[in-house]
């Protein structure tokens, strides 16, 4: 079976706009709130969770990344840590439901065509046919 992954920036941090002055990151938040919801009896069962110190976007947190094997990687980013967690959970289910990866747009909740940073395609299966020769470098 193929491993889903649901990458979670775990040091994004609430907006100064938020006002939350909690003692859990935004990004921890979130993490702690898409673990209490992925259900061991649902299709979301085939995501591992993976907490992760920085994906690179820190001036768009909230930050996520779906990824796995032979599929389209999305990563999204500006997401709410309370709000986005049902269409998330709900976007898991269609992740791992699709063999590519590619949900189309219009099946797609809100706060992921709202949220998407970028769509990386998948690598290719044959990677010997893709290696770079760097003999002159």
């Amino acid at each position: 079976m193929t491993q889903h992954t649901l990458f979670v920036c775990v040091l994004c941090r609430f907006s100064k706009t938020d006002g939350n002055q909690a003692e859990l990151s935004a990004g921890q938040s979130l993490f702690d709130r898409l673990s209490a919801g992925l259900a061991p009896d649902s299709i979301c069962e085939n995501i591992h969770l993976h907490p992760v110190r920085c994906l690179g976007a820190c001036s768009h947190a909230c930050v996520v990344a779906f990824a796995a094997p032979n599929k389209l990687t999305f990563i999204l980013s500006n997401l709410s840590p309370t709000d986005s967690v049902p269409e998330l959970l709900q976007f898991s289910g269609q992740y791992v439901a699709y063999a590519d990866g590619k949900v189309p747009h219009k099946e797609r909740p809100d706060a992921v065509k709202q949220g998407i940073h970028a769509v990386l395609p998948h690598l290719p299966l044959d990677s010997k046919r893709w290696t770079l020769r760097c003999e002159h470098l």
